[in-house]
């Protein structure tokens, strides 16, 4: 049986933030998120997370996923004193087997960190393949992910027998390392896979003498080394994947090696960005193939961008945006959460849309802010235009029906209907519950109806 624990109870103190540093954000999704797909992508379904700092505003953020064993929800577990990479990986442990109530001779559990955010499944099912390869009598008891590092600052080394490619001996972490230690540089990653009744046994054995004064993780693999038990280590072969995270400095590294990787996900499915460099673009975004990016677009995680989409430069889209197939968004675009596009919209300069859906064919293309509206299909929304939404307390619904021809700076105050293919005139206000009729005409302000004999209604 596999099980995972997942260590992000530290607090992060490099982040200088109160927020618990697993929460913070990584191209739009919170860092544990990581890990948890990860996880979902191994397909292992029994795993703990193992919380400390912040522990009630983690277990709140990811409430959702925490409910019972067995269906791939989270097995909370609390570090109450924050003591160690050792000691958490025990608690989750202990967690897991209360939960499972299996053998621990017969679990192994994989051991992830959650801020290593851009490890790849790939990487750790070759981590679990080498761990479990062979005959029961013959398997490694601990297995452990190691690099090749540029620059390993901030890494625990790997020691190894002199002779060349030789056996693993033990891990120094940096704080405790001499000089010629330092100069090693294959690093411990952080991520293992331990028979349970191997980190339960060795976990028995470690202290808390190291300049830390923790339990380190690190020494229940050392210590069972020295005694004999097999420990194997499978190296990343692209060092990009153990980029760490301890500092906003280093979030900002892994931010740019994500995008650069999002982005060229993006454009391999057929998607045209003209300036990656100058294009962001979150985790969590779809967009259809034959879609074209314009330079200095922002295009954050929730939005779903239909096939053979234009996105103009200097647009923003947020959260919780679906852009329909054809439709033309930009220069200049700010699309906020709740925004639907429907098939052939169109959205252009200076224009802000809100919470509101815009049917098939409509176009706002200039100067205008559309919130909680519904706009049905070929509207023309006339430059300036203004659904006034909030009353100071409340926001109201604005109806706009097909074919409708919206005038220049128009102000519709919600809750309001213009009817099907009715007409305001440049400059009318739409007050509050002053509907205008199908195929009505209205201006002036406040807006009145407009008659073919006496001109304006009285």
């Amino acid at each position: 049986m596999r099980a995972v624990v997942v260590l992000a109870a530290g607090k992060g103190k490099r982040m200088r933030s109160d927020l618990p540093k697993v929460l913070h954000p990584l191209l739009g999704i919170p860092l544990l998120e990581y890990p948890l797909e990860l996880v979902e992508a191994l397909g292992i379904d029994h795993k703990a997370v193992v919380v400390g700092h912040g522990s009630d505003l983690v277990k709140e953020t990811f409430g959702g996923r925490g409910r019972k064993t067995g269906d791939g929800s989270i097995i909370w577990a609390v570090q109450e004193e924050q003591l160690g990479t050792g000691h958490a990986a025990y608690v989750g442990l202990q967690a897991l087997l209360a939960s499972l109530k299996t053998n621990p001779e017969s679990l192994n559990v994989v051991v992830l960190n959650g801020d290593l955010p851009l490890l790849r499944p790939a990487t750790v099912a070759r981590l679990i393949e080498s761990h479990e390869d062979g005959p029961e009598e013959d398997r490694a008891e601990v297995t452990l992910l190691s690099c090749r590092k540029s620059d390993p600052a901030g890494f625990g080394r790997i020691v190894r027998e002199p002779a060349a490619g030789g056996d693993f001996v033990s891990i120094i972490e940096e704080s405790d390392a001499d000089a010629a230690t330092l100069a090693v540089r294959e690093v411990n990653v952080g991520t293992y896979v331990f028979r349970a009744s191997t980190l339960l046994e060795f976990y028995q054995k470690t202290s808390t003498e190291n300049q830390q004064g923790e339990f380190y993780l690190t020494d229940v693999v050392v210590e069972a080394a020295k005694q004999g038990r097999r420990v194997k280590t499978v190296s990343v072969r692209d060092e990009s994947e153990t980029v760490q995270i301890n500092s906003r400095t280093e979030l900002s590294r892994a931010s740019e090696v994500l995008r650069q990787s999002l982005l060229e996900e993006h454009m391999d499915a057929g998607v045209t960005i003209d300036d990656p460099a100058s294009t962001y673009i979150e985790k969590g975004v779809r967009i259809g193939k034959d879609a074209h990016i314009h330079p200095f677009v922002a295009i954050y995680a929730g939005v779903d961008i239909g096939r053979d989409a234009h996105v103009h430069p200097f647009t923003v889209l947020r959260g919780g945006v679906t852009i329909g197939s054809g439709c033309e968004v930009g220069p200049h675009a700010h699309l906020r959460p709740g925004t639907e596009l429907d098939e052939g919209a169109s959205v252009g300069n200076f224009v802000e849309v809100k919470n509101s859906f815009l049917g098939k064919g409509t176009k706002a293309r200039h100067l205008s802010y559309i919130g909680d509206g519904i706009v049905g299909r070929k509207v023309n929304i006339g430059a300036g235009t203004i659904f006034a939404n909030y009353d100071g307390e409340l926001k109201h619904t604005t109806v706009v029906k097909d074919k409708a021809f919206i005038g220049s700076g128009t102000v519709l105050v919600a809750p309001v209907t213009v009817g099907e293919g009715a007409i305001t005139g440049a400059g009318s206000v739409v007050l509050r519950h002053h509907d205008v009729g199908d195929g009505e005409v209205v201006v002036g302000v406040p807006a009145r109806k407009l008659t073919k004999k006496k001109g304006l209604a009285e």
